[in-house]
């Protein structure tokens, strides 16, 4: 019997303005319980404008989630930045990790940082994550 693959999406998307951090812990919570169900995997970063999330899973599982994903409307303009088939996930033991960037010690979930350092991460999904990491982080003022 073949072995199956995971399909691997990492989509950014922008926040509905005005969200806040009930929201988020609302995403999160829906993650958390859902997620298991249909053996979806993967983080979600928010960095005050915009979300990143990777999600893997089979094929079915993983389009049927990213249409429920689409229909929310927390956010919009939804981008697909990254489409893979794995022989193996690169977030196993995650069924949802997420981040607020800047970081709230409320929102914070992990260490992303730790996360994406796994051997299991590709370079790929390693370099775009960090690429987020620093989206919609202001800058400290500069003197004159």
């Amino acid at each position: 019997m073949p072995r199956q693959t995971i399909t691997s999406l990492i989509y950014v998307s922008t926040a509905r303005p005005g969200l806040d951090q009930q929201d988020l812990l609302a995403i999160m919570s829906a993650a958390r319980r859902n997620n298991p169900r249909f053996g979806i995997t993967g983080p979600i970063l928010f960095n005050g404008f915009n979300f990143m999330q990777c999600i893997e899973g089979d094929r079915a599982a993983t389009n049927d989630c990213l249409r429920r994903i689409e229909r929310d409307d927390r956010h919009s303009g939804i981008t697909i930045i990254s489409h893979s088939e794995l022989p193996n996930r690169q977030f196993t033991q995650w069924c949802m990790a997420g981040q607020s960037v800047p970081e709230s010690p409320d929102l914070m979930e992990t260490d992303i940082g730790g996360l994406l350092s796994r051997d299991s991460v590709s370079e790929t999904t390693r370099t775009l994550f960090r690429s987020f990491l620093s989206f919609g982080i202001k800058a400290p003022d500069s003197e004159p």
